[in-house]
């Protein structure tokens, strides 16, 4: 059908599924989650596209919130065959969102980055307490998804989070978090607003 888009400018979502294509073409180019691509949007769409159709899936994402990322990274995990290119960053959520392909390719100058989900409390010490064990939780959660793609073992994962690593093209697929590189792109320096891309790194 004709291409659709669900965030609020339409360069940033877009899913172009002709019926005479090949394969269907999605894009993510914004943050996860209500300032960005939500999960209940994205999985609305995809369920448009045929069972049969592979899909490719451009990706270039400073990441956003862990349930919406969790939720289309399950969607796209159990559509399976989809391609996913990492334009020029996959961080946070973004990078738990890439492993659904079931191939992964990096240009040599794309950046793929994971570390610890964080969060903000309000309130006395037994609700502080809650939030450090949700996000335990939340934590065992993205390093499923990195171990089942790389195969690394927990502790190698979690010591990669707790360190924030950024990985090059190259190092993501000497790691196992890619299968390809492919060859360097140009990047925007004004892909994403400062103040947005800080946010979304940090939280």
């Amino acid at each position: 059908h004709a291409p659709a888009s669900m965030s609020r400018n339409k360069t940033w979502f877009n899913i172009t599924n002709a019926a005479d294509a090949p394969a269907a073409e999605i894009s993510i180019h914004d943050e996860i989650g209500s300032w960005g691509v939500t999960a209940r949007e994205f999985i609305k769409e995809l369920r448009t596209i045929a069972s049969e159709k592979p899909i490719n899936l451009s990706l270039h994402s400073p990441g956003g919130e862990v349930f919406d990322g969790l939720a289309i990274y399950h969607a796209l995990k159990a559509r399976g065959n989809v391609t996913v290119r990492i334009e020029g960053l996959a961080a946070s959520m973004a990078s738990v969102i890439a492993m659904a392909g079931t191939r992964i390719e990096m240009p040599r100058n794309a950046f793929l980055m994971i570390h610890n989900p964080s969060g903000f409390a309000m309130g006395d010490a037994a609700e502080m307490r809650q939030l450090a064990d949700l996000l335990d939780k939340l934590k065992g959660s993205l390093i499923a998804a990195y171990r089942d793609r790389t195969k690394k073992s927990d502790e190698d994962l979690t010591a990669m989070m707790d360190a924030e690593t950024w990985l090059t093209g190259e190092e993501a697929v000497a790691q196992g978090f890619a299968d390809e590189v492919t060859e360097a792109v140009a990047l925007s320096a004004s892909a994403f607003k400062g103040s947005r891309l800080t946010a979304s790194l940090t939280h």
